[in-house]
């Protein structure tokens, strides 16, 4: 297992890589030693680079989830929302879980997001409450995550909330 360090515009994530690709993203983890850039490492923290530019819209990187036994409902919830929710779009918990089947799951889908082991790879800010309220945002597994940091992901792609 390999860790990556990078500096973004909302402050520094590491990136850590199981055998097939990207295992999980962190926020603010300066805990984590750089390790030794490989092939795989160099292309995300590119595409990072370029997505935090507003170059990119979406990420072409093998993810590596397997350790995080995600149940079925997760998996298939992170897929719609990928394939449905481009770039500058946002989606209600509860319409993402119509959109995925479960029109009665909007609280799973809400843990679902809030356990996100890749955000910015899945787009897991792009889920608001109902009426476009924000909603929560913890980025992921691990703490770090905030509303302003939700704010500012979500104006990054143009999106402007009340």
């Amino acid at each position: 297992m390999s860790v990556w360090c990078q500096d973004t515009p909302i402050g520094p994530i590491t990136i850590e890589f199981g055998p097939r690709g990207v295992r999980e993203i962190r926020f603010h983890d300066d805990l984590a030693a750089p390790a030794v850039g490989g092939r795989a490492d160099r292309s995300i923290a590119r595409q990072l680079d370029d997505w935090f530019r507003g170059r990119r819209h979406d990420f072409e990187v093998e993810l590596d989830l397997d350790d995080h036994a995600l149940p079925p409902l997760a998996t298939h919830v992170y897929a719609t929302l990928g394939k449905e929710v481009p770039w500058g779009e946002t989606v209600a918990y509860g319409e993402l879980a119509a959109m995925a089947g479960r029109p009665r799951a909007a609280r799973a889908v809400g843990s679902i997001m809030r356990r996100n082991p890749v955000p910015f790879v899945i787009p897991c800010h792009r889920v608001v409450g109902a009426g476009g309220r924000l909603g929560g945002y913890g980025g992921g597994l691990h703490t770090g995550g905030s509303l302003t940091t939700k704010r500012w992901l979500l104006a990054h792609e143009g999106v402007l909330l009340v």
